[in-house]
């Protein structure tokens, strides 16, 4: 609801003293008005009874009046003889030398004879009662709902033959002599009730006081009602409590008032240290100055501290994050906040380079990493020493990222050519010199270029060692875009699924009995966009991106199903898998495949290259031999296009040899190449393996194969790679070589393709 501590403590504690202070002045309050009400009371309670004796002393001179009238002889005669006339006479002469205010003869046959009245009334009932049965009696009686205080007196000759009954009114005229009497000046009245349990002791904002009064026999009694208001009451206190209210009313304010600096001395400090936390989270330098040794001063000290202490470490951090922890070198973070602050037309003058020294691995390997680490750091310095760099900073263990100005693309060249001559000398490490040669690829920094000048410039340093050059720019046509093949294995898994990947196969016959004895499985895929896309591509980028072993899963799973189609159909041939270097030491891959082939292992050949031992030899050659052990064939393929090793090909337990196409296609005979087939041929029988040529497209290069020796040939020449259901149509189709035929072979096989 408050925003603010200072408010809340403010109303809080101001609020709480005004509400103690308004508790008090409440309760002094209801105090004087019950100390008036009980003095009003007491006052009320002696009219009371000045009341009751006045009316005694009346009553008694009624009782007087009456008795001597009672006694009468002129009027006990009439009485008695029912002479109404002479009663009313006599009665209207008393009234007039009495002070009575009512005067009434009753006869004993209840009928009632008043002053100057000729003819009677039937006495009320109530009151005929009373006569009767009491006599004579007294009381409070209502005369045309007026009250009166009426005697009444027997009249007898000698026997009852009526009653005299005097009274006085007791209207509002009697009453105010009454209410002279009294020292208050309050309201007096009878009030006549048949129950007197409906009057009410209090009445609002007066103060009422109920006496009964004794009614006429046994009639209801009447109440007299005593009234004073209570503003008159609290009149004389009123000043008091004037004085009181001013007192609370300035008291809270002045509560208020003290409590709002009170406040505002314990808030204002705490203010301080919130916008100092807000100052302090934004990232800003703060400082905090509260001169109060209380604990909110101290607390404000602690922050204080704790904000230099984050200060610090946020210095700290910031360097961190800016430098190179192994060579104390700014890092690549470094070199773009410089090109940060270069934005605009001074960037485009700016060129990255990546300085790398060569045989990086191999000095690395002699001096050990530490000094490797000192070694980048003293070229750093030197290459930051150097008056036209703008920036220097490390972007990897052995390469170290610089920013030049440079006008022109030549003067970027010379530039960087003057650095690489000036930082080249030997560096000593340990006390030992350690001769260095460096080799530099940049780039133009380019704001609008979707690939950043330093990695463009790490770029050029690769493309420049393949070229051996010392100093290269970066070459945006040899690289290329390898963007598109970003989404290449997405839309790769999708095409195994949609149909747009299968599998082809390229039937291998033998050159000595002239049937095919098996197939090459190749993988072959239709883009919706791009239509062909060479198995070389996207096999390639699996392998880089790890797809490779889904991929085999897949080739395997579905050669398996083509081949019981080739049983289903009367065929059984062997089938030739390409088996990816990289899962040649997938101890895992080769289990789950053994498990699948199980029970035709013999029918299956996996075919590997001499380079996909090369990198853990050792598991390589282990995991052909478990597969030839598993009854899987191995062949060794592409013989002769790589670096091929006379020790990897002892060493690798083939059962074939396939002679790569670039040897096969060019063959003739006489020529180089027929002799390095051959002695391919008889290398590989030697040692035990089978041989199969690749690329054979004519009927005279399959002839000179047959005659060196080849035992199968593959190629154009016999067919192409084709669906599973046209190789099946092939095969039937296949007719065993005949001189008549030797033509109509290699048609056949381009018509199929």
């Amino acid at each position: 609801m408050f925003r603010h501590l200072k408010t809340k403590l403010t109303l809080a504690y101001g609020g709480l003293l005004g509400l103690i202070l308004a508790v008090i002045s409440v309760a002094v309050y209801f105090s004087i008005q019950n100390t008036a009400r009980g003095k009003i009371a007491d006052e009320m309670r002696a009219t009371s009874a000045v009341y009751s004796e006045l009316w005694r002393i009346q009553a008694e001179k009624l009782e007087e009046n009456a008795s001597v009238t009672a006694k009468d002889f002129g009027l006990r005669e009439a009485v008695a003889t029912n002479d109404i006339a002479t009663i009313a006479s006599a009665l209207d002469n008393i009234s007039g030398r009495v002070d009575i205010d009512a005067a009434y003869i009753v006869l004993s046959d209840g009928r009632v004879v008043s002053p100057g009245m000729e003819q009677t009334e039937r006495v009320e009932p109530g009151v005929w009662q009373a006569l009767t049965s009491r006599g004579e009696t007294l009381g409070v009686l209502a005369v045309d709902e007026v009250p009166y205080q009426m005697v009444s007196a027997q009249v007898r000759a000698p026997d009852l033959v009526g009653w005299v009954m005097f009274g006085y009114q007791l209207g509002a005229e009697r009453m105010q002599e009454l209410e002279t009497l009294s020292s208050i000046p309050l309201n007096a009245r009878i009030v006549m009730k048949p129950d007197l349990t409906d009057l009410e002791e209090s009445s609002g904002d007066n103060i009422v006081r109920l006496t009964n009064v004794r009614g006429f026999g046994d009639m209801p009694e009447a109440v007299l009602v005593l009234k004073y208001p209570l503003a008159g009451a609290m009149a004389p206190f009123r000043p008091m409590l004037y004085a009181i209210l001013v007192m609370a009313v300035g008291g809270s304010l002045a509560l208020l008032i003290c409590s709002w600096f009170i406040s505002r001395s314990v808030t204002g400090p705490i203010t301080k240290l919130d916008h100092a936390t807000h100052e302090l989270a934004s990232g800003k330098r703060v400082h905090v100055k509260v001169s109060t040794n209380d604990e909110i001063g101290r607390l404000a000290e602690s922050f204080e501290r704790m904000a230099g202490e984050i200060e610090r470490r946020e210095d700290n951090i910031l360097r961190l994050s800016l430098t190179d922890t192994e060579s104390d070198l700014p890092n690549r973070r470094a070199l773009h906040a410089i090109l940060q602050e270069f934005q605009g037309h001074t960037g485009k003058h700016l060129y990255c380079a990546a300085i790398s020294p060569d045989r990086f691995a191999k000095i690395m390997a002699v001096i050990g990493q530490s000094s490797t680490n000192l070694l980048i750091a003293q070229l750093g310095k030197r290459i930051e020493s150097q008056a036209s760099v703008e920036g220097v900073g490390r972007l990897g263990t052995d390469m170290i990222g610089l920013v030049v100005r440079a006008r022109t693309l030549d003067e970027a060249h010379a530039c960087l050519a003057a650095i690489t001559t000036a930082v080249s000398s030997p560096i000593e490490i340990d006390g030992e010199k350690v001769d260095i040669q460096l080799s530099t690829g940049f780039a133009h920094h380019d704001e609008t270029n979707r690939l950043h000048a330093l990695d463009r410039a790490v770029i050029a340093l690769q493309q420049g060692r393949q070229r051996h050059a010392k100093i290269f720019e970066f070459d945006a046509e040899a690289y290329g875009d390898p963007s598109g093949t970003l989404s290449l294995m997405s839309e790769m898994i999708a095409g195994l699924e949609n149909g747009q990947i299968h599998m082809a196969y390229q039937p291998k016959i033998d050159l000595r009995t002239q049937k095919i004895e098996g197939a090459e499985a190749l993988l072959r895929w239709e883009h919706p966009v791009h239509g062909f896309v060479s198995p070389e591509d996207f096999v390639r980028t699996a392998e880089e991106t790890g797809h490779i072993r889904p991929l085999s899963e897949w080739v395997l799973q579905q050669v398996r199903k083509d081949r019981q189609a080739f049983l289903d159909a009367g065929m059984d041939i062997k089938m030739a898998v390409n088996l990816s270097g990289r899962l040649l030491t997938d101890t895992e891959f080769l289990d789950w495949s053994i498990t699948l082939l199980k029970g035709e292992t013999s029918r299956y050949c996996f075919e590997v290259t001499e380079t996909a031992v090369i990198d853990d030899p050792a598991l390589a050659l282990a995991n052909i031999q478990r597969l030839r052990e598993a009854g899987i064939e191995i062949s060794i393929d592409d013989y002769g296009s790589g670096l091929s090793s006379l020790t990897y090909l002892k060493q690798i337990p083939a059962h074939e040899l396939k002679i790569d196409k670039s040897f096969v296609m060019t063959l003739s005979a006489g020529s180089s190449d027929a002799l390095l087939i051959k002695s391919t041929i008889d290398l590989a029988h030697s040692l035990g393996m089978t041989v199969t040529a690749e690329g054979v497209e004519t009927a005279e290069v399959m002839a000179i194969l047959s005659g060196m020796g080849a035992d199968a040939a593959q190629g154009y020449f016999i067919a192409r790679p084709q669906a599973c259901e046209k190789t099946l149509d092939f095969l039937r189709n296949f007719v065993a070589d005949a001189p008549r035929d030797k033509g109509k072979r290699g048609q056949a096989g381009r018509k199929s393709a």
